[in-house]
């Protein structure tokens, strides 16, 4: 997608302006979520579903997170990240999975950028400059979430998921759920967190996964527990102040205010897209 001298000039100044500095590390998630039924979650392939998603070229992404059944649900921004659109636009494919639930194959219910601490507009630098993104979906017979997590690239390399790019955001992603501080969404909510692994993708073939990219064959089961409750989607667009960003730095700078950073933003017609 070709876009005007304005727009692309919008974007690249405000990725300059927050370039990140390295990659993402230990920090809190977001968003409050609803007591989840206790059975856990069922492995899909037990009932004809596959650990892979299924892409556009017909290979697939690992399904290698899961916010178990025993968890709450949809706290993502406590982790500091958004929903996938920049300016209520998402260009790219969706994405299809099967958890074997008696649903068939559905499309992805959204796709979650990693905002850099800006509340939900920083979903537009992610897409600009790549980094943490998952698409997910529910299981509907144990309410478990089955999160396909990755690491792209910027949009110059048309956000091509990096070397090792399924394992690294699985990692950071559980890593900072389960910091030992907990994690705080922008509401007010605080959650705690523990993990377990399985191998669940090791019988999965290197020729089956999209862009050839291998992975460990693990899959990270999250259960989530409401430590206290606050206000659900309160602030969402708000960059995290330092009381809700406690468990870690991202690597991304804060020097620069939100104001400056809204300006930016707002400098790119509606319409237009930093999703290229």
């Amino acid at each position: 997608m070709q876009l005007p001298t304005i727009v692309l000039a919008a974007c690249t100044l405000l990725a300059a302006t927050h370039r990140v500095a390295g990659r993402p590390s230990s920090h809190p998630l977001s968003d409050p979520i609803k007591r989840q039924s206790a059975t856990g979650y069922a492995n899909p392939t037990d009932n004809g579903g596959s650990w892979l998603t299924t892409t556009a070229v017909g290979l697939g992404e690992p399904l290698n997170v899961i916010i178990s059944g025993e968890s709450d649900e949809g706290y993502f921004r406590s982790l500091f990240y958004s929903e996938g659109s920049c300016f209520n636009i998402t260009l790219g494919n969706e994405q299809a999975a099967n958890l074997g639930d008696g649903q068939g194959t559905l499309n992805q219910t959204d796709i979650k950028r990693y905002n850099y601490y800006l509340g939900d507009s920083g979903t537009c630098l992610q897409s600009l400059n790549g980094g943490p993104h998952f698409r997910y979906w529910q299981q509907s017979t144990t309410r478990a979430w089955f999160l396909a997590t990755s690491y792209s690239d910027d949009a110059e390399t048309n956000h091509m998921i990096i070397p090792n790019g399924y394992d690294l955001n699985r990692d950071q992603l559980s890593s900072n759920a389960t910091n030992a501080t907990g994690t705080f969404s922008p509401g007010g909510f605080e959650y705690t967190a523990t993990r377990t692994q399985a191998p669940l993708l090791a019988d999965v073939p290197l020729e089956s996964i999209n862009h050839g990219i291998a992975t460990d064959g693990n899959v990270d089961i999250l259960t989530v527990r409401i430590r206290k409750t606050g206000t659900l989607g309160a602030n969402s667009n708000q960059p995290a102040s330092v009381t809700n960003a406690r468990g870690g730095s991202s690597g991304a700078s804060r020097s620069v205010e939100m104001s400056t950073a809204a300006m930016l933003l707002l400098a790119v017609p509606l319409g237009a897209s930093c999703l290229l």
